[in-house]
């Protein structure tokens, strides 16, 4: 979506000049002819067929240009009538559709900017939202196909998480990092937890033969290595940030919330807070929840968001999802402060349910007034 609105603004901008390079070449022809405007629009019958036709398309014109100025916030739109008066409505009107494409870009990314990178064969963009300083907070998120376009999206929806950060996430916006997988074919290789992988092979009989075409190999600790080592020092020299892991989170869904609570326990000096929708205790079951559990980091500081649905896959989820809340409450994880294990009834295993909480959580993690409000 947001490609669209970059190719139409080309679109209006390139048919701006025509219509600017037409309109000064004729006119400057009709002046040296010394041609008779005023007879030349009324003429004939067919010149007043033809003028007053011009002239209600343009008074059209005029009054959907006003109410999209006032509606989206487009100010000195009269400059365009003042324009129109010494050029060509053909130049003038294709210029304002050209900045109300860019208009609506800048909405759509809350008035921040989306850039792209491409770490070892990963693409990341990165959200900056309008205002940054060294203290703003990083957010990681995995599967970024899925987080801001729904034209990148496996699933044709998205996250939704620029409208939340935009309308319902309070207080400071956070810069948001989105780590596209190598592929949908390699994705649980890459976000599983590859320490337990390794001692226990058999997970990998359980799943089935479409999830193993490329292999049965983890390389969930060089993905970590890759957030860890590569992109975060990137972010952080690129837009001048102070790191602190109570400030820097990595959220994901199902195999990606595993993969955040591992790189939480691997790399603890780095990411403060783990935010896992419909975590995917599944693989492994109470051996991946006992396991992973145990590498959580125990100091009293860092955070856990893991919450379940109950419909599609997610209905399988509850009794593991209560146990390993359990033992992280036992590992002194106290709530809500450092813990939210919700259950959420009637909800599925899909971006569009998940895009229904990611506010809720990142208000959460970011202490924003108003966050027990948000969780009661």
């Amino acid at each position: 979506m947001f490609r669209k609105h970059s190719v139409k603004a080309a679109l209006y901008l390139a048919t701006s000049a025509i219509g600017l390079i037409t309109a000064w070449t004729l006119n400057a022809l009709a002046v040296f002819e010394e041609a008779d405007y005023l007879a030349a629009w009324f003429g004939s019958v067919v010149d007043w067929v033809l003028s007053v036709d011009l002239l209600v398309v343009g008074a059209a014109v005029a009054i959907f240009m006003i109410s999209e100025a006032r509606r989206l916030g487009m100010k000195g739109v009269w400059i365009y009538f003042l324009l129109s008066g010494i050029t060509a409505i053909a130049f003038t009107f294709p210029l304002f559709m050209f900045f109300r494409e860019r208009k609506l870009l800048s909405i759509r990314l809350g008035g921040g900017k989306l850039q792209r990178f491409e770490f070892d064969n990963h693409r990341v963009d990165v959200w900056v939202p309008p205002t940054i300083n060294p203290k703003t907070p990083i957010l990681f998120m995995h599967d970024g196909r899925n987080l801001f376009d729904e034209l990148d999206s496996f699933t044709g929806k998205t996250w939704e998480v620029i409208p939340a950060i935009r309308d319902e996430v309070r207080g400071e916006k956070p810069l948001m990092v989105g780590v596209w997988g190598l592929s949908d074919e390699t994705r649980i290789r890459e976000l599983s937890p590859q320490e337990i992988m390794e001692r226990h092979p058999e997970f990998w009989d359980a799943l089935p033969d479409e999830y193993k075409t490329t292999g049965t190999e983890s390389f969930g600790d060089a993905y970590v290595s890759l957030i860890a080592d590569a992109i975060l020092p990137f972010v952080v020299d690129r837009y001048e940030l102070e790191h602190d892991l109570q400030r820097t989170a990595v959220m994901g869904s199902s195999m990606g919330g595993l993969i955040s609570l591992y790189a939480m326990s691997k790399r603890p000096e780095l990411f403060g807070t783990a935010i896992c929708f419909s975590t995917h205790w599944l693989l492994g079951q109470s051996t991946m929840v006992n396991q992973l559990t145990s590498m959580l980091p125990t100091d009293g500081i860092h955070r856990i968001w893991t919450d379940s649905g109950t419909k599609e896959l997610d209905e399988h989820y509850p009794p593991l999802h209560l146990m390993a809340a359990e033992v992280m409450r036992s590992k002194g994880y106290t709530e809500p402060e450092l813990l939210v294990a919700n259950i959420y009834p009637y909800a599925g295993h899909h971006e569009s349910y998940w895009s229904r909480r990611v506010a809720d959580a990142l208000n959460w993690w970011l202490k924003a007034p108003g966050r027990d409000q948000v969780l009661g």
